[in-house]
This record gives C-alpha cells, structure tokens and sequence, in this order.
C-alpha cells in the first residue's frame, strides 16, 4: 500500500497537526489480533542472505589469494636460492602444504579481526587494519611454528619477507577488485536492508542522511509510518513516502518487502513497543530503536546484560582501551621531543620581535582545563598588548582585535605563539591532538549554555585537534566546535590523530 494526499506525500492520517495524537487509530496490537501473522517470503530477508554471501565469497576469495601469494612468495626465495627448475618434488609439496596452512591461518586471523562481518563488508579503513594485524600476526605465529618445531637450515626471516610482501600486496589487490564489484548499484542495493521508520524526528533524518553518505551504512529507507495515534514528532521530509497507517503495519511489511523496523518516536505507550517488538520477533523482521535520552557519545552506546536485565548505557570510546591511550601517549611524548627540539630554533626569535615592539615578559602563562576537569597552566609567546584583558576580563580574541600586537597576529595565524605548549604535552597536561583547552571561568559559563559541553573533558585537550583543522577556533560556533570535539571522541583513531597533526600546517582558516 502506498497512499498519500497532498502536496508532500503524507497519508489523510499523518496531515493532522505533527504534535497532537488522532483519538480512534487502532494500535499493531489491535489489528494483530493477537495472533495474525504475514506471509513468509524469501524477498522479505534477502538482504541478509546476500550480505551473507558476499561475506562467503570474501572469505574463500582470501584463501585462495592467500595460498597462491605465499606459494608465490616462498617459490621466489626458493628460485633465488636455488636457480629455476632446481626443485625437488618433495620441496614443491612441502612448499604446498605449508602455503595451505598459512593460508588457512591467515583467513582464521582476519575472521578474528571481524573482516568478514556484514557491517565490515563496505569499510575500507577496517579492511587495512584488519590486513596489517592479520600480516603481522601471521609473521609471529610462523615464527613461532617454526621455532617449535626447530627446522634447521631454514631461514624464516627471509622467506617470511618475501610470502608477506607477497601476501599483503595480493590480498590487499584482489579485495580492491571485489570492492569494485560491491560497488555496483545492484549488488550494494540487494545487501542493503530495507527500512520502515515508525515515527520521524531528526535523529531519523540524521540516520537517513547518513546511510545516503555512508557506503558502509547498508539500510534503505523506504517510507514511514506514524507512531500510534496517527502522530509524528517531526515532518518527513517529502522524498520519504509515509506509507499508511500505523495500524497497517504489517502488509506494509509484505508489501514492500520490509526485514528491518526502526522505531524513531519513543513517546510510543510502554505497552505498544512490546507489542511491536514481540511482532518483529515472531515474524523474523529486525527491530531497532533510536534512544532519546542520549544527546552526545551515541556511539560508545552498549546494551550490557547483568544477571538476565539489559542496561543501555556509554559503555566505551576508543580512547577508553588501555592500548589505545598508551599508543597516543607514545605519540605524544615522540611529537613533543621533536617539536621541542625544532621550537628551541624559532622560539627565541618571536619572543625578541615581541619584546622589541612591546617590553616585558615575553612567555606567558594561564589557567587552562583538560582531562577530567583538572586545571593546569598552558604556556604560550605573548602574541598581545601587556594586561590586555584589564578591564574585560576573560574574553575571546576577535578578528579585528586591537589588542593584538602586529608580530602577534602573525604568529596566532601561523600558530607559532603555540609551540611553547610542546611543553604541556611533555609533561603530560596536554596531547598532541585533541579539544583545544579552554579556562575555567569559560567553562562555568559554557556548560550551562551549550549541551554537552564538559563531554570534551573526557580526554587531554590538544595543542591541535578535529576542531581546529575544521575552522572551529577563536570567536566561532561554539556548538560547531563542541560536535567537532565530540565526532573525534567517538571516532579516534591514530590515523585521524596523525591526519589532524599533517593538516595543521595547511589549514589556518578562522586563526585570529
């Protein structure tokens, strides 16, 4: 059934006013009776059969691109050793045997790595790590095989060398050729779930932009349908067709060959949702629901199951894990020995042209906020006039700010007033990469009026970060520059870390 009226594609039902509920619209439970049930059919699931298969293919494919990399990859070092066509028969099946079973744990570790999971199928920065763990796991557990079982007159080291160039570049090869072929319209669109929103608000129209943004994000919107009593929250926007009728539901489903239902309005009775869910259930249609009560870090959400009762919760970021924080440290303490050692080269010279056109202290410190609300002092070249703030108090430093000295305004465009904090990461107050800091009495101000605010404190501040690079510094939207803050929170890698670090020396826009 696809009915609707009007000018932009809503049913009789859903043009009432978006906020006030249709008194006399029957409930899933009342039209289910109970007991009625929708037909079975194949197109209602097959998109997790076809991720499912591609999955399939993606693994066999690795087995033997596997096999025949290392094959390839052994047979080199053995041709430069021994010339070609110096093999013996047993050395050949031996080279097999062992290329099989390095094939074979090889596949083993990237299934460990989650590379053949459906969510993975279309995520290209998964598939790199998951290949580099996988080859460097590999490496140990050869070694560690051929130490065992004491081999002598083999050299691993380089015959490892050339099976996992051979591995790596083979591998990596053959899933660019597959990702070409899952790029074709009709092969992604036969993955891609089809979706039914119950309900609509922004947190649906933000999952369907990101599902038309997100190759990786296989769903398909294919229309809605008001949450029960004929009401939505907010207005579909008019390429999302409302289908009908909540009550409806169910031959929506068969009609359009629906297998994933998202519940959007959870302003829906108690009552209703187990109904709805105990529906889904029954009938092998997925079931999902969009939380309202968690405005920030949605993607740390994890539902944690303690003695049978589910707790929904932020459960982990990724600078959380242990491994994760000490590798970002180790970045840092590199990063600030080598800014340190090339600041000692320019800093002195900023701080005699800001001492020539204005005499006093050239190195200034102020009481700035990091990780967990802990105040420490940040260290910066003195880029304005002497008690500038007298008067003002703690205030932003604007574009056309006559305070400024004229050496200052170039060393805050080009950041140079900054590399004394290379200092501040040393030590530890600060990282590298992260929400740049901000003081205290700010703070006291901005949490009160920007949600969220004191999310940011969850890690170091940063003498660059997501913000920063993307233009949200100085006298700029502050709500802009807390979703920054918060998108690298829940996204944090040591590739974004080291792409924030690269794009510092090129992007200054909004340095004032």
């Amino acid at each position: 059934m696809n009915s609707s009226s009007g000018s932009d594609g809503l049913s009789t039902a859903a043009t009432a006013k978006y906020s006030d509920v249709l008194p006399g619209v029957p409930t899933l439970a009342g039209a289910l009776g109970g007991t009625q049930a929708i037909p079975n059919t194949e197109e209602a699931h097959r998109s997790r059969e076809m991720g499912y298969r591609i999955a399939t293919r993606l693994m066999l494919g690795d087995l033997v691109v596997a096999f025949a990399a290392v094959f390839l990859g052994l047979q080199t070092r053995a041709w430069q050793v021994q010339g070609i066509g110096n093999q013996t028969l047993g050395g050949e099946l031996q080279m097999v045997a062992i290329s099989a079973a390095g094939a074979l744990i090889f596949s083993l570790i990237m299934a460990a790595t989650h590379a053949y999971e459906v969510r993975s199928l279309y995520r290209m920065n998964h598939l790199v790590k998951a290949v580099i763990k996988s080859c460097i796991l590999w490496c140990l557990s050869i070694l560690a095989a051929v130490g065992f079982l004491h081999n002598e007159g083999y050299n691993p080291q380089i015959s490892l060398l050339f099976a996992v160039c051979s591995l790596g570049i083979g591998i990596i090869s053959w899933r660019m050729a597959a990702f070409a072929w899952m790029l074709k319209p009709e092969v992604r669109s036969a993955a891609s779930s089809r979706i039914v929103m119950v309900g609509w608000n922004d947190k649906a129209f933000h999952l369907r932009d990101a599902m038309h943004r997100d190759l990786s994000q296989l769903g398909e919107i294919v229309g809605c349908v008001p949450a029960p009593g004929g009401r939505f929250s907010g207005r579909p926007p008019a390429d999302v067709t409302v289908l009908g009728d909540y009550s409806d539901l169910p031959n929506l489903i068969r009609n359009n060959q629906v297998d994933t239902v998202i519940l959007a309005d959870m302003s829906c009775p108690p009552s209703e949702i187990h109904h709805l869910i105990a529906f889904c259930q029954r009938e092998y249609v997925g079931f999902q629901m969009i939380p309202e009560y968690f405005s920030a870090l949605n993607s740390g959400l994890r539902v944690q199951t303690v003695s049978g009762v589910p707790l929904l919760g932020v459960s982990q970021l990724p600078l959380d894990n242990a491994l994760n924080r000490a590798i970002k440290r180790g970045v840092d303490i590199v990063g600030a020995l080598i800014g340190l050692g090339i600041s000692a080269m320019i800093i002195p010279w900023f701080c005699l042209l800001v001492y020539i056109e204005s005499p006093g202290p050239v190195i200034y410190r102020q009481k700035r906020t990091s990780r967990g609300g802990r105040n420490f002092f940040i260290y910066k070249i003195r880029s304005m006039k002497l008690n500038a703030e007298t008067g003002t108090g703690a205030v932003w430093c604007k574009k056309e700010d006559d305070r400024r000295l004229k050496i200052g305004t170039f060393m805050r465009k080009t950041n140079i007033d900054e590399l004394p904090q290379f200092w501040n990461v040393l030590k530890g107050d600060m990282s590298l990469v992260g929400p740049r800091p901000e003081r205290p009495e700010l703070i006291e101000k901005f949490k009160h009026e920007i949600p969220n605010y004191n999310v940011r404190h969850k890690v170091r501040a940063g003498l660059t970060g997501w913000a920063a690079i993307n233009g949200w510094r100085g006298d700029t939207d502050l709500r802009k520059r807390v979703e920054a803050d918060i998108y690298y929170l829940e996204n944090w890698s040591v590739f974004l870390d080291l792409y924030c670090i690269i794009a510092t020396c090129f992007k200054i826009k909004n340095a004032h």
